[in-house]
């Protein structure tokens, strides 16, 4: 016997709406199992039924409490299938550490589980069919996750059991919208930690009045690129995936007041660009519009000038290289601060994509201990718009600063900037890694504070002479003691 635990979603008194991901440590007990969901027919809502023997002995326990449990059956599953083509299109590199190693082939299936009632009223005499009632159902559902609309940077609410154990039932994060992805926007992503476990979890939509809505479920907890830990978590988008199943009807859209936030991000789209030279990626950060300079990190250009730069923004979700950039200065290798300075060429200035965007103001007070910030940049890993992450500003020094936005390769050269006023706070650097490299704390990132950039930046903008950055290198011992990490204890890190 296999006992294994995940969340799920009571969507009715005796229905639960669980991820396929449950089933992840018995796929692989017979070919005929695995087969079942290797051939699954993506879109169709498949009812099971109890004689058959495939499933007749997987036997569910669904908890609400320590104490209260029940038994109940498998009656129905689908594949989304606009989660599908996206698992094995967009994000085929990205793999899923599921404890039994099924990985992408359960991530795009939802389960319907049937349990008795949690109520102790009588049953009702007259029963409908489980189609027609699972029909009824997640009609209801699709209604709640209809209410407003889903957008970047959209406050959201993470309600799990980690590790799948009762002991931690009802457990509560909050975070962002960080980005959404795939067809029909299928995916999401929120820069919430979930844990083993956490998948089939709830996600609901938060307002400034406490207000919430059902939007997705978690499928994802553990998400690796390339060997690099993202910590984050992929959500179902529940409404495309439910229109699919619910295509005879029809659903009404109401109003809900989304908080300030949620517009944010839009905003500071218009104010980066994604940087190339040669193999290396990042982020710039557009700093000034009639002269179009931006700025990254320096350890993005390191290959200019024998190296082009060439930069790019998200149109239509997808990337569209608009302009060459010039290298107008950078610190040099190893010494701080990690800074480079482009211009893009005069020929490039009319790009319609260029003159959509909108240079960002520099904040001109430093970043305080605590207060809530957002990052946004272009992980190499993930395609179309950029993707943000909310945190705080956990330690501050005169020539850093450390948050624990999520961060991680792709975004160096991002912006920080402050909620209250949107202003910037400093240019994203660099994480921090085990000394062997074996693993990456995407939530333990430093950053440039802007104050230190401010002077030197505008005197260029001024005088249009490149050497009024020579400031940014700095070679002052104390500069150069914090950006070294200077150990007062021997660490690993």
């Amino acid at each position: 016997m296999i006992s294994y635990g995940c969340s799920g979603i009571l969507i009715a008194r005796d229905w639960v709406l669980a991820h396929g991901s449950i089933l992840d440590p018995v796929l692989f007990r017979s070919p005929d199992f695995l087969r079942f969901f290797t051939v699954l027919n993506p879109g169709e809502l498949i009812t099971i039924q109890t004689s058959e023997g495939l499933i007749d002995d997987l036997t569910f326990q669904v908890h609400r409490n320590h104490s209260l449990k029940k038994s109940a059956k498998l009656v129905a599953v689908w594949r989304c299938p606009l989660l599908k083509e996206t698992l094995d299109n967009s994000l085929r590199n990205f793999t899923f550490k599921n404890q039994h190693g099924s990985d992408h082939l359960l991530s795009s299936v939802f389960l319907v589980i049937k349990c008795k009632s949690f109520e102790t009223t009588a049953e009702t005499k007259e029963r409908e069919s489980d189609k027609t009632k699972i029909g009824q159902i997640l009609f209801q559902l699709a209604k709640q996750a209809a209410i407003g609309k889903l957008t970047k940077g959209a406050i959201v609410e993470l309600i799990s059991t980690p590790f799948g154990n009762p002991f931690f039932i009802d457990s509560t994060s909050h975070g962002i919208v960080g980005n959404l992805l795939g067809v029909n926007e299928c995916l999401i992503l929120i820069d919430v930690t979930s844990f083993p476990g956490c998948e089939g979890s709830p996600i609901f939509l938060t307002n400034d009045r406490g207000e919430k809505n059902i939007c997705g479920m978690v499928i994802a907890s553990s998400i690796q690129y390339h060997g690099e830990w993202m910590n984050c978590t992929f959500a179902a988008n529940l409404l495309p995936s439910l229109k699919l199943i619910l295509r005879s009807r029809a659903l009404n859209f109401r109003d809900f007041q989304y908080s300030s936030y949620a517009i944010l991000p839009y905003t500071l789209e218009k104010s980066v660009a994604i940087v190339k030279c040669g193999p290396n990626r990042g982020t710039g950060t557009l700093v000034d519009e009639q002269t179009g300079t931006f700025i990254t990190c320096a350890h993005v250009v390191t290959m200019a000038p024998e190296r082009r730069i060439k930069l790019a923004t998200s149109h239509a979700d997808r990337y569209e290289w608009f302009a060459e950039a010039n290298l107008i200065y950078k610190t040099s290798n190893g010494q701080p601060y990690d800074i480079a300075v482009l211009k893009i060429d005069r020929k490039f200035k009319e790009s319609y994509l260029f003159l959509s965007m909108k240079a960002i103001k520099l904040a001109d007070r430093d970043a305080q201990k605590g207060e809530q910030i957002l990052s946004i940049g272009f992980p190499i890993s993930l395609k179309g718009r950029p993707t943000v992450s909310s945190g705080v500003v956990s330690k501050s020094w005169k020539h850093m600063f450390q948050t624990n936005c999520c961060v991680y390769s792709g975004v160096s050269g991002g912006p920080i900037v402050r909620r209250a006023n949107f202003e910037m706070l400093g240019i994203v650097v660099c994480n921090v890694t085990l000394s062997n490299d074996s693993l990456l704390y995407p939530r333990l990132c430093m950053a440039i504070p802007t104050v230190v950039l401010k002077n030197p930046l505008d005197d260029y903008l001024r005088t249009a002479d490149p050497r009024a950055l020579e400031a940014l290198t700095q070679y002052d011992e104390s500069v150069a003691a914090t950006w070294n990490f200077c150990p007062f204890l021997l660490s690993n890190i």
